[in-house]
């Protein structure tokens, strides 16, 4: 009895770890390479949650039309757009409160701009700042675009290891 119960045992656990590392959350219940059918049936499901959302103090911010990003028909990454069009001073908060807020969810910055708070002063021909979650499975891109008077947040959420091979060039 004492040996079925332990291989039993085994079983689960092996089952339960391999269960865990297939899954790759993006976001919230969105997963990489989820069927991008699903993905958009969930967002449909979900529209309130995700029309009006806060990462931070101060901040709100919504799912797009184009906010699901796919290949062959997956979820690729996923982003999202401050709700309203922000001045410059409010981009700035954004990107402060949001930083703040991530980091607070254990997310840690592994690259950053010397002025990524303050998008007159960033190169646009660089990322603004990026951070990765404690597990290596989640990279956040934050990035403000706008110009004049008129700026936007985005937060863009790509799986670790699609991201690394983007970057290397090897997908």
């Amino acid at each position: 009895m004492f040996y079925n119960y332990k291989l039993l045992l085994s079983f689960l656990l092996i089952f339960s770890f391999n269960f865990l590392q297939g899954q790759k959350i993006l976001f919230d219940s969105l997963k990489y390479k989820m069927p991008i059918k699903n993905a958009k049936a969930y967002i449909k499901t979900n529209k309130k949650k995700y029309k009006n959302f806060s990462l931070g103090k101060g901040t709100s911010y919504s799912i797009r039309n184009n906010s699901l990003v796919e290949k062959n028909e997956e979820l690729v990454e996923v982003s999202f757009w401050s709700k309203k069009n922000l001045n410059l001073k409010q981009a700035e908060e954004y990107l402060v409160s949001t930083k703040a807020f991530l980091e607070s969810k254990n997310y840690k910055v592994v690259y950053s701009q010397e002025n990524w708070s303050k998008p007159l002063l960033m190169n646009k021909n660089k990322p603004c700042i990026r951070f990765v979650d404690e597990n290596k499975n989640v990279v956040l891109a934050m990035e403000p675009r706008g110009q004049g008077s008129v700026y936007n947040v985005f937060l863009t959420y790509y799986n670790f290891d699609w991201f690394i091979n983007q970057a290397k060039g090897t997908n």
